[in-house]
């Protein structure tokens, strides 16, 4: 029998210590624990990454509720004194001493780099086999594509995953740069998803209503990244599906937030569900399911990009009617899982659900079960690099 890997973990989370980025970093590290490997934790702010209050709502330069929150939930998943959190904002090294942290770092035989948010300093690349997961697809590969420095930082790593399934088939007009990008899906721990109980309270979903910044430009379109656009078509879909209710808790609404409950959501603000990962978790368990749009980026390109909030609602047996990003290719569609296109189709798809929700719920439990189980997902990362 192999002996256990040692697995560096690269990602953000004291940082920004809100409910879907805690819960995708402990999918990854717990996971990763789970199939029996030893796993730490490394983030570093640069000179640029101030950490975000849950509380104030804003970046500050002292992290220590992030801390907090990461103690807590590390702690409780087994990974307590497993985190290192290099602030160079605050000057300081917290979680463990900078002994350990070297030593980590020098007996490491994978690094896994979430999001590409290390800073590329030597010391942090020194595992055998080091890989990257592009969780944003699309913006990524364009800016691989355009910035030389990224190029060079994607680069570094032996192995380049995306969440934009469909890019590696070479289908899309998204350019890839000659990189070897690997197909992969969210994992998600099943056990920390326990199906909700009851039909749930109304549809809804969690997210960000404006990125500044984080449109492209791909063979002369112009492709947004912005939400608060995309719902503007959909604005008055609680008007058509009058016993269907729908909702989001979404960040930094501002006037848009009384607008669209006039129209008929029901609106919450984003920080008052996130800020505490167990709010965030109840939040998605007792919901009725998902319903949500998705960026223009991935919609018109048909990348394939899947949330990794979506597949917890699936793991929570709640259903998801999700605008459609080519991920029907690769994923069953159609009981508990609906892409759409445009309002009538999003009402259709809805209508769909409301018909027989136990077996929309069973069957996104299903799907949860089949594709983003995190031992499976793992699993397949671990042999795509070698390791397994």
């Amino acid at each position: 029998m192999k002996r256990p890997l040692r697995i560096l973990v690269a990602g953000f989370a004291v940082g920004f210590p809100l409910g879907g980025q805690l819960w995708m970093m402990l999918h990854f590290l717990s996971g990763l624990r789970r199939l029996g490997h030893e796993v730490v934790f490394l983030e570093d702010t640069s000179n640029w990454a101030y950490p975000f209050d849950p509380v104030l709502g804003y970046p500050v330069c002292e992290s220590v509720r992030g801390r907090a929150t990461v103690e807590r939930m590390f702690g409780r998943a087994g990974l307590a004194g497993c985190w290192a959190y290099v602030s160079e904002i605050e000057d300081k090294l917290y979680g463990m001493d900078r002994a350990t942290l070297d030593r980590h770092l020098r007996e490491a035989d994978f690094f896994l780099n979430i999001s590409g948010i290390a800073p590329f300093k030597e010391e942090y690349f020194q595992a055998p086999v080091k890989a990257v997961i592009d969780t944003d697809p699309v913006f990524t590969q364009v800016k691989v594509e355009r910035d030389p420095w990224t190029r060079d930082y994607y680069a570094a790593h032996d192995v380049c995953f995306t969440y934009g399934y469909n890019l590696p088939t070479g289908r899309t007009e998204v350019p890839l740069s000659g990189v070897d990008w690997k197909p992969l899906l969210p994992p998600v721990i099943l056990d920390d998803w326990p199906v909700g109980e009851g039909a749930g309270d109304s549809y809804t979903t969690i997210g960000t209503w404006e990125a500044k910044d984080r449109d492209v430009e791909i063979a002369g379109r112009k492709l947004s990244w912005r939400k608060n656009v995309k719902y503007e078509a959909i604005l008055d879909l609680p008007t058509t599906l009058r016993d269907i209710p729908l909702g989001m808790a979404m960040g930094g609404m501002c006037d848009d937030a009384w607008r669209y409950a006039n129209a008929g959501w029901i609106v919450r603000d984003a920080l008052d569900v996130s800020r505490d990962p167990d709010i965030y978790r109840d939040y998605i368990r007792n919901s009725r399911g998902e319903f949500t749009i998705a960026k223009d980026q991935n919609v018109v390109l048909k990348s394939g990009w899947f949330s990794d909030r979506t597949a917890t609602y699936l793991a929570a047996g709640r259903p998801a009617v999700v605008e459609d990003t080519g991920f029907g290719d690769y994923l069953p569609v159609g009981e508990g899982l609906f892409p759409f296109e445009g309002p009538d189709a999003a009402a259709e798809a809805l209508r769909t659900v409301e018909a027989d929700p136990v077996r929309a719920g069973r069957a996104a439990r299903e799907i949860a079960g089949d594709y983003f189980d995190s031992d499976k997902v793992l699993t397949g990362l671990l042999q795509e690099c070698g390791l397994a």
